[in-house]
């Protein structure tokens, strides 16, 4: 007969047998678990123009393989991505690959977003992928801060939470009153960086000639249809390249994009004010009859001498769109270019005179006799990029704004300046990991600009 202390013991053994089973049978399963949960990753930045990936696996590496997007979204609010790979540098459990992100055939600006993931193989030939993560790159010199109101959100850093916050208020406002006047909606997110100055934030810049920075200062980019960088952190410069977000998603379709004057004219209009620089280049240039026939300025000028007439009239012309046609033709102008129309069919379909006319229009009202005929051929405004390109390096994003205390557009450049100034909406190409692809919105209004005194 079994006591029950043999009974106890007996069950102890059989429970404890049944656990070692069990343990047993976990061990001799764990293999066959998903390996990603044993492998950590991670991405940093200490300075804008590189990223580092990483990865550790649970044991020693032979290959390792990141693949990467940058993520920006379209006018629907739908995801486009671009993006590339990379092998990474191994050490025993570790690898590591190092994105450059400012380059002179690739330009990834500070606050894009990523999302990556590792394919590892193992020395043991088991093959592991990890999760996809995300990653939002911002400049690692800097402690970075964030606030959001609504669909803006900033990023500061230091003892500047007062500018941050005349970025959030003036962004919202620029927001709200631009779509409303092209009556459009912008259905995604935006974000600003905010530097405290053009000094802080140089490394982060688009790469453009040591000639061209010597006679303009940078006051903020738009650098993706999200993304604004802002270094002269006041509320004119953030209300004018807050416009920009606004004008890309109402006038820049598939197929052909807002000529410069239009582009940078409303970013102007949606400032408090134009400020002195650009209406006193106006005045002079209308005083000494040199102003610019539009179809001349459909990309911005390329002499920074004449960058504040240029933001002027292209202000005074919108201005005068606006006042003269009212708001309900104006926000039509941006529709029927988005729709696929050529600058001059726009404007007969919606006013009844191509840019000549209404060029002439717009001398008359500021006392000035009529010009002959512009060269026909020259009114093309750029088509936005999509898809894989052929080779051609990158190109820059849009248009270029002047003067010392107003706000500004975008950058590719031609000619010799290495994008200093450019075509607007000019197809931008990035590099990323080998694969050569349209990089996301590097278009129109991405530089503002301001002539140094």
């Amino acid at each position: 007969m079994t006591s029950a202390l043999d009974r106890a013991v007996g069950g102890g053994v059989r429970a404890a047998l049944a656990a070692a089973v069990l343990v047993g049978g976990l061990v001799a399963l764990g293999p066959a678990r998903p390996v990603e949960a044993q492998a950590t990753q991670g991405a940093s930045s200490k300075e804008p123009a590189a990223i580092t990936f990483t990865v550790r696996a649970p044991s020693a590496i032979k290959s390792a393989k990141l693949d990467y997007a940058v993520r920006s979204p379209t006018r629907d609010n739908s995801e486009n991505v671009v993006g590339g790979n990379g092998e990474g540098q191994v050490a025993g459990l570790d690898a590591s690959f190092t994105l450059q992100t400012i380059t002179a055939a690739r330009y990834i600006p500070v606050g894009s977003q990523f999302r990556y993931h590792w394919v590892v193989t193992l020395e043991n030939g088991q093959t592991l992928t990890t999760p996809d993560a995300d990653y939002l790159h911002l400049d690692g010199r800097y402690e970075w801060k964030s606030q959001a109101d609504g669909q803006v959100t900033v990023y500061w850093y230091g003892a500047n939470d007062a500018s941050a916050q005349v970025a959030l208020r003036a962004a919202r406002a620029s927001l709200e009153e631009t779509s409303k006047l092209l009556e459009v909606t912008v259905r995604y997110p935006i974000r600003l960086i905010v530097y405290r100055s053009e000094d802080d934030g140089r490394a982060a810049k688009q790469p453009r000639s040591a000639a061209f920075d010597a006679q303009v200062s940078t006051g903020g980019q738009r650098v993706a249809p999200d993304l604004l960088l802002v270094f002269a952190n006041n509320e004119d410069v953030v209300r004018h390249e807050v416009a920009h977000i606004v004008t890309h998603v109402a006038g820049d379709g598939p197929f052909v994009g807002l000529p410069s004057w239009l582009d940078e004219g409303q970013a102007v209009y949606s400032q408090r004010a134009p400020g002195p620089e650009y209406s006193g280049g106006l005045q002079l240039a209308i005083a000494q009859d040199v102003v610019l026939p539009l179809t001349s300025i459909n990309s911005p000028v390329s002499q920074p001498s004449q960058v504040n007439a240029f933001y002027g009239q292209s202000w005074s012309t919108v201005k005068f769109l606006i006042d003269t046609y009212g708001q309900a033709k104006y926000a039509e102008l941006y529709r029927t270019i988005y729709g696929g129309a050529r600058i001059d069919d726009a404007l007969q379909k919606v006013y009844g005179v191509d840019q000549d006319g209404l060029y002439n229009q717009w001398r008359a009202k500021n006392g000035l006799k009529p010009a002959p005929p512009s060269p026909k051929g020259t009114a093309i405004a750029s088509a936005a990029g999509t898809g894989t390109v052929t080779p051609l390096g990158v190109a820059g994003g849009g248009t270029v704004s002047g003067g010392t205390t107003s706000a500004g557009g975008s950058d590719a450049g031609t000619s010799g300046e290495a994008a200093a100034i450019g075509a607007n909406n000019a197809t931008a190409y990035a590099i990323l990991g080998g694969a050569l692809v349209v990089a996301l919105g590097l278009g129109g209004g991405a530089f503002m600009l301001m002539r140094r005194r």
